[in-house]
């Protein structure tokens, strides 16, 4: 994940663990933690069809943002070590409450650059196991004080079974790869990427036919899959991918059976559904970079989306930049209210750090729901304190950061993906 963007994000967010249920938060009530609160009648409407999303996701297509169908066959020297030079590893990181060395950061970067040809071909191959995208070539976890144990500085994502990944570059060591995802570049263990020919590996690209996660999670053959996960289908039966002893893709075919957790194809892109796909997350543990199966802010409407075909980037920086929008900086927070009152329910609200999904309005005040970590409570003395919930919760847009200032206060865009 991008640190400028998560770091800060960290100061918003607490180190806690998450509460056994939703959290209740101010100025909610019971009733708007279900989603059929906040369903309309004009949410059931097509927002796009097909040919409109496939320009969506045309649209915001970047160095990050991938067409992996259309990726080069091989990538150059200086391309190569671009890439992996975006990762810069801060020496002044802990592991295991202890400092690490110049030593040992140097013995990381000198793995990860490995053997770098003129000319590099890429490989292809399909992620096997719900497994974490790394900075670096390793699943060492580095922290920013001696005492965290939950904002590990080298996690980028979590990625999910059935992922296509173009194979980059190895590292020294051979255990790690360093792959472009359809929205992300970094490092996943070897043995969780299955190599795959071009033709088969296509088929998880671009399948003809598929089916989609659209729970929270969902469990095939002992392999967790988060929600937007997606999966070919062969005569409606999944093609699962698995990796043979000498590390090739073996698919295995199986029954899908579609239900309230797997839908075959995209649902239609309704606002209503939008709200359907974010409540199975009410209450889900936040967590950094997807960490023990979690979401964060950018993670979780990132995974709702996917259910309907649009394909945000990962990061919430991204996600703001990516699409066109209205821009909320240096407007008065009625002038912003008015705004986000006229925005259908699905929207996404952006400040720096956090990405919040719009549900509609209540006697007025506007609601959203996001995974959010603490937010700042009033004691009796009127001191703003920090308290924590790390989950996803439904809150109106009033809801103070730990630091006094509403979020209303520190949103700068908002955008209708439509």
């Amino acid at each position: 994940m991008h640190k400028i963007f998560l770091l800060a994000c960290a100061c918003f967010l607490s180190v806690q663990t998450a509460l056994a249920g939703p959290a209740l938060l101010p100025n909610t009530t019971p009733a708007m933690e279900k989603a059929e609160f906040w369903y309309t009648d004009e949410g059931e409407k097509i927002v796009a069809d097909k040919t409109r999303i496939a320009a969506i996701n045309k649209s915001m297509l970047s160095t990050t943002m991938c067409d992996l169908a259309a990726y080069p066959a091989s990538i150059s020297k200086n391309q190569l070590q671009d890439y992996l030079a975006h990762y810069q590893l801060d020496s002044e990181l802990y592991i295991n409450g202890k400092l690490i060395s110049a030593d040992y950061a140097q013995r990381i970067k000198n793995d990860g650059l490995g053997t770098i040809a003129p000319s590099n071909a890429v490989k292809y191959g399909v992620v096997i196991g719900r497994s974490n995208l790394r900075s670096f070539p390793t699943l060492t976890r580095a922290f920013t004080t001696p005492e965290d144990q939950n904002f590990d500085m080298w996690q980028e994502t979590a990625v999910d079974p059935g992922e296509p990944a173009i194979i980059l570059h190895y590292n020294k060591k051979g255990n790690f790869v360093f792959v472009q995802l359809a929205s992300y570049r970094g490092w996943l263990p070897t043995n969780q990427v299955a190599v795959s020919n071009k033709a088969t590996w296509l088929t998880y690209v671009e399948p003809k036919e598929f089916a989609v996660v659209t729970g929270k999670t969902l469990l095939l053959r002992q392999e967790l899959y988060q929600m937007g996960a997606k999966l070919p289908l062969v005569k409606d039966k999944l093609l699962v991918p698995t990796r043979n002893k000498f590390g090739y893709l073996e698919p295995v075919a199986m029954t899908a059976a579609f239900n309230a957790d797997l839908h075959k194809g995209y649902l239609p892109f309704t606002r209503n559904n939008l709200v359907n796909m974010a409540f199975k997350h009410l209450g889900a543990p936040y967590g950094w970079g997807g960490l023990d199966s979690s979401v964060d802010c950018s993670a979780f409407v990132q995974d709702i989306y996917k259910t309907v075909g649009v394909q945000l980037p990962r990061n919430g920086d991204e996600q703001a930049a990516a699409f066109s929008g209205i821009n909320l900086e240096n407007l008065t927070s009625e002038e912003k209210i008015e705004i986000i009152k006229a925005l259908p329910p699905g929207s996404l609200l952006f400040t720096p750090y956090h990405v919040m999904l719009y549900l509609g309005e209540r006697d007025g005040r506007p609601y959203m729901i996001h995974a959010a970590g603490s937010y700042g409570a009033q004691d009796a003395s009127g001191n703003i304190y920090k308290n924590s919930i790390m989950q996803v919760v439904v809150s109106d847009i009033y809801l103070l950061g730990s630091s006094g200032n509403s979020l209303l206060s520190q949103m700068t865009k908002a955008i209708n993906y439509h």
